[in-house]
């Protein structure tokens, strides 16, 4: 099955009110904090959207990402990749005091009349990025680490009869 891109512009509300399910793609084109941030993507995300109410009428989005993201390590300052897969449960508010009474189990999405599920999904990306990305293996070559014994400074034999100054 062929997936497109994700939808802009769409009434969450009388989405979560069918019960529908949204799977679609997102572009590096299409996030454009995650390239501000200096991240790329390595082909494209694949967001999936399932859309509910819950028992107490409240509008639920569950979201899953996934994607593998093109960053610097931190460590070897190489390009890296790393892959991601994320997601929430989280009920549309329409106002901080909407959110604050939400139980813990769900995230506040502040939404008003439409939404862009770019935006949603670029949001959860970017929450899931660790601080300090780096590879997952030692990044630190065998090279780097005993460097070859032409570049190595020669080794000096101690003078015989020189005594040494922590001697006691």
């Amino acid at each position: 099955m062929k997936i497109g891109p994700l939808p802009k512009d769409l009434d969450l509300r009388g989405l979560a009110a069918r019960g529908v399910v949204i799977k679609g793609t997102a572009s590096v084109h299409a996030l454009p904090r995650l390239r501000e941030a200096g991240i790329g993507l390595n082909g494209e995300a694949v967001a999936e959207f399932h859309f509910s109410r819950d028992e107490e009428a409240r509008y639920i989005l569950e979201t899953c990402v996934e994607a593998t993201l093109t960053m610097t390590c931190q460590r070897c300052l190489q390009e890296m990749d790393l892959p991601l897969m994320a997601g929430s449960r989280m009920a549309c508010v329409w106002n901080d005091a909407d959110a604050v009474a939400l139980p813990g189990g769900l995230e506040p999405l502040l939404v008003g009349e439409t939404a862009d599920l770019n935006e949603i999904a670029e949001e959860e990306m970017l929450l899931a990025v660790p601080v300090s990305a780096t590879h997952g293996e030692d990044c630190l070559t065998e090279q780097r680490l005993y460097p070859p014994a032409s570049e190595r400074a020669p080794e000096v034999a101690p003078e015989q009869g020189v005594k040494s100054t922590f001697a006691v």
